[in-house]
């Protein structure tokens, strides 16, 4: 017998031994009994015989959804162990964590994958890019006017970071609002007990932007970093580049499009590897489509064919009416469908990943008429998407 279900606390050292395995084999055998058991989310399991196969890890957040709040599914620490794999256990898995977060009314799930391929193939799409850049901490001295004041800033101190965070996602599709938990546990620190350098740049008395990094081997990785403003954000690569007589390389991530290169005066000095970021799924069409806030003068009826490799439930054709930017759905309706779809590319276009032409090019809706396309353009307008938090 098969089962998907939270690991018991007996059973957790199980699950770490997978986990190590899987993701710090250069780290040894697995010592049992060091069970992080402060760090958020639930770990989950596929079961057969009550023999532990498969392991991932469940999170709640709040994010924002074209302006809305909603409750996002995330799905991390997905590992099978080398001789349980290839005998469909992940396929299997990755069924039962949708139709759980469906079962609770989250609408999507989001992940990082470690190939974007392999959860392609499950109904993931790329929700955004990430653009990382690399230079010396000369291409970015002097971009700051140096106002204001940076200083070093403690766990306890999370909350003068929130508003900051807050401010820099809003206009940004899958921002999140951080818990206490995950300020400490995954801000402050890296995946553990070791601990991050935290800054908090102040402007006029008020927190106005922060910067998260690690200093290893004169390689400062800048983590996190936000500004409640582009002359915030400006005070923070002036930041940046005075950590110049402690170490000769930078990086950090940004989103995929960004004013870095306008704002150096040798842009030529900074490299940039744009690469497919976190991939984000509908976890039930008709409650997906529900969700979606609208835009209010758009009004209109589409009915959409959809195809889902994980299951039979999401296999459907549903008709979708907005009005007054609410949808309603019905579930195979009459008539033939407007327009035929995978569920990836359904939610690429309920978070406004890309639009309807950008599916219709990439081939994963085909579609009527002309028509039954400019429906769908007014209906899921493309977003600003990005995920920062990885889980």
């Amino acid at each position: 017998m098969v089962e998907y279900r939270r690991v018991s606390p007996s059973e957790a050292d199980k699950y770490e031994r997978i986990r190590m395995y899987a993701f710090h084999p250069d780290n040894g055998p697995w010592d049992e009994g060091d069970v992080d058991r402060a760090s958020p989310g639930e770990r989950y399991g596929l079961f057969e015989d009550d023999e532990l196969r498969s392991i991932s890890r469940q999170y709640t957040f709040d994010a924002r959804f074209r302006g809305e709040w909603i409750t996002l599914g995330g799905l991390g620490t997905v590992a099978t162990p080398p001789e349980h794999r290839h005998s469909g256990y992940a396929r299997r898995m990755l069924g039962d964590v949708v139709g759980t977060y469906a079962a609770e009314s989250i609408p999507l799930v989001a992940l990082w994958p470690f190939e974007t391929a392999f959860y392609r193939q499950f109904g993931w799409t790329t929700a955004n890019r990430v653009s990382t850049y690399e230079c010396d901490p000369d291409a970015l001295v002097g971009i700051g006017d140096d106002e204001g004041t940076f200083r070093p800033v403690e766990p306890e101190d999370w909350r003068s970071l929130q508003t900051v965070h807050l401010t820099a996602g809003e206009g940004e599709t899958l921002s999140l609002r951080r818990s206490e938990t995950w300020w400490r546990r995954r801000i402050f620190t890296e995946w553990g007990d070791r601990r991050r350098h935290v800054y908090r740049y102040d402007r006029d008395g008020t927190p106005a932007g922060y910067v998260v990094h690690s200093l290893d081997d004169d390689h400062l990785q800048v983590a996190y970093m936000a500004g409640i403003d582009h002359e915030a954000y400006r005070e923070l690569l002036g930041f940046l580049g005075d950590h110049r007589a402690q170490t000769d390389r930078i990086t950090f991530e940004r989103a995929e499009e960004s004013e870095l290169f306008a704002l150096v005066t040798e842009p030529n000095a900074i490299e940039c590897t744009v690469e497919p970021g976190p991939m984000v799924r509908v976890t039930d069409v008709e409650m997906a489509l529900e969700t979606v806030p609208y835009p209010d003068d758009v009004e209109g009826t589409v009915t959409l064919a959809v195809d889902d490799p994980l299951g039979s439930n999401n296999d459907e054709t549903v008709r979708l009416r907005v009005e007054d930017g609410i949808g309603e759905t019905i579930r195979n309706p009459d008539g033939d469908p407007d327009a035929r779809l995978d569920i990836g590319t359904l939610s690429g276009l309920v978070v406004g990943s890309h639009d309807a032409a950008t599916a219709v090019r990439r081939g994963g809706v085909t579609v009527e008429s002309p028509d039954v396309r400019g429906r769908l353009d007014r209906l899921f307008p493309p977003e600003k998407v990005f995920l920062r938090e990885f889980f």
